[in-house]
């Protein structure tokens, strides 16, 4: 079973401890704010109530034992980056911490971290990406050109093959996949003779300009 830390529990950090204890993590939730810990007891493994800037105090934790630490201290941006250095020097395995900007995320991961994350940067990425594109259900970047993302085909597909279509020699993409969302039906690496239908999606990989090309 995998062990995750979760140093400060406002609304980000209590929110990501509640579902990893949902997943069946094991959670550790901490935070210098007794009543917050107190909120988090049904929802970890063990709530403790301390100031993680102390470096003593995750030496005794023992942050090899914990397969990820997430960091989310809310506006303190310093406190975020002294905890980071910490369990850095320390030796943690993952360190993924909450920014509250880009040149903090850029500090961040000059003391060590992982991962940085700015919650309201990828939302609003991701509302402005389903407003532009509404056919575009989901996105997963894989880089900064290579994207998976599940797409409503244009009516011009409906009846033909994939053979007939070719997409990867016409649009340079690849379907990896097919879902029916009538049915649930799905398919992982689809036959070239399958036919697409007006209820399905496809999940296809490639870069996103070639991506955008064929939204229907």
């Amino acid at each position: 079973m995998k062990e995750f830390a979760i140093i400060g529990l406002g609304n980000f950090g209590s929110m990501v401890a509640r579902q990893l204890h949902e997943s069946g993590c094991n959670v550790t939730a901490i935070d210098i704010d007794k009543q917050k810990v107190q909120d988090l007891q049904d929802y970890s493994h063990q709530a403790i109530v301390a100031d993680s800037r102390e470096k003593r105090f995750l030496e005794q934790l023992g942050v090899e034992n914990y397969d990820c630490f997430i960091i989310s201290t809310g506006a303190d941006s310093h406190a975020s980056i002294l905890m980071t250095l910490h369990l850095n020097e320390l030796g943690a395995n993952r360190i993924i911490v909450k920014a509250n900007s880009s040149d903090h995320s850029k500090i961040l991961y000059k003391m060590g971290a992982t991962e940085v994350v700015i919650p309201e940067e990828d939302v609003a990425r991701k509302l402005a990406r389903s407003l532009a594109h509404p056919n575009l259900i989901d996105f997963l970047p894989l880089s900064e050109e290579i994207s998976i993302a599940e797409i409503v085909p244009p009516p011009m597909f409906y009846g033909k093959s994939l053979l007939e279509l070719d997409l990867r020699a016409q649009h340079h993409i690849e379907v990896i996949a097919i879902k029916d969302v009538l049915t649930g039906e799905f398919k992982f690496i689809p036959r070239a003779d399958h036919r697409i239908l007006d209820t399905e999606i496809l999940v296809v990989l490639g870069k996103q300009n070639d991506i955008d090309e064929i939204r229907g």
